[in-house]
């Protein structure tokens, strides 16, 4: 696929399963190879953050390691000629900005979350830096009852948003989520959605397979049905082997049709 420049895909429940040794698998080490001697780039787009992000990629030894590392759902780092993780500062300044100006105006709909995790043993407050930057839940079912519960109680902040992975939720700014940080890193590599082939299994990763920043969306067979329908309606390709497996025949599919 001469064309294709970038890979963008998520890592949990992508590339990895769970459970898994979360090693790299050889059919998506040969997509690597080939996708790197042709000159693509691969960026992993994931809700980590940079750190765990970091000992993931250690641990998945893949034959290359990515060139860009999207975290959080939307902070952009660039690798180094060291080896070493380069902030985006304009892209990571301004997220960072536009978060701290939300979140210090949506105290009301913290307050409330605080007093649903307090009144609720399945719910866990995740505090960053002494910041509450998200939640866990004992089991999706719970999940799917925060969500909704927080919905409600952020009708006055339509600028209010989160994203969520199985019982994990971070809360963000609607403007920003792995589409969009796809979208800016796309800008500044001056890289075409025509370029660019994306994956994903979750929730988290539907704004970046809707077929707005990537024109190759996919997912693996264990992608949740939401997703799954996501990708079917944006033209892209469903596997029907999981993890990074599913990943390396959805490039090969895609590669066939050209």
């Amino acid at each position: 696929m001469a064309h294709l420049r970038l890979l963008s895909t998520d890592f949990d429940g992508t590339l990895i399963a769970h459970p898994s040794n979360g090693r790299c698998s050889r059919a998506f080490a040969d997509v690597l190879t080939l996708h790197r001697e042709a000159g693509g780039l691969w960026a992993v787009n994931t809700g980590r953050g940079l750190e765990h992000a970091i000992e993931g990629i250690g641990i998945f030894s893949a034959p290359y390691e990515p060139d860009f590392l999207l975290t959080n759902e939307r902070e952009i780092f660039l690798r180094t000629g060291e080896g070493t993780w380069e902030p985006d500062r304009k892209w990571n300044g301004l997220c960072r900005e536009r978060h701290g100006q939300l979140f210090s105006q949506a105290g009301a709909v913290f307050s409330r979350i605080t007093e649903l995790a307090t009144h609720s043993p399945d719910v866990t407050l995740i505090h960053e830096s002494g910041v509450l930057v998200g939640l866990l839940t004992t089991s999706e079912k719970v999940m799917e009852e925060v969500a909704e519960f927080i919905g409600r109680e952020a009708g006055h902040f339509p600028e209010f948003s989160f994203q969520r992975n199985t019982v994990y939720m971070r809360f963000c700014h609607r403007d920003y989520h792995k589409g969009a940080a796809l979208g800016g890193l796309c800008r500044s590599l001056s890289i075409a959605r025509e370029e660019v082939f994306a994956a994903g299994d979750h929730f988290n990763d539907l704004s970046m397979l809707d077929g707005k920043y990537a024109a190759f969306p996919c997912c693996p067979s264990n992608a949740i049905p939401e997703v799954k329908s996501a990708v079917h309606v944006a033209g892209g390709y469903v596997a029907s082997l999981p993890a990074a497996d599913g990943i390396a025949e959805a490039w090969n599919h895609f590669t066939n049709q050209q």
